[in-house]
């Protein structure tokens, strides 16, 4: 999972006089690639301030007969061609 510039740093602090683009060189050479970890982002932020949605069934998912109440909920899932919902 490291770079160039981390394996550099690592070998410099344990003696040995590297430079960073013969790592990255080598590291080209053998194929090596360091992993990048992606800062996790949320999509929407939350408006503190608005006031709850109403819960209008009371949280009561019982009905008579079918249909009669309907709730539901949106998902977002990655694909190759961009969000689906």
């Amino acid at each position: 999972s490291y770079g160039a510039l981390r394996i550099t740093r690592e070998l410099r602090r344990r003696g040995q006089v590297v430079n960073r683009k013969r790592v990255a060189r080598i590291m080209r050479e053998r194929q090596i690639a360091g992993i990048t970890r992606r800062k996790s982002r949320s999509l929407t932020k939350q408006d503190r301030s608005a006031a709850p949605a109403p819960d209008l069934i009371l949280r009561d998912f019982t009905a008579p007969m079918p249909g009669l109440k309907l709730v539901g909920d949106i998902t977002c899932l990655p694909t190759a061609e961009g969000w689906l919902y």
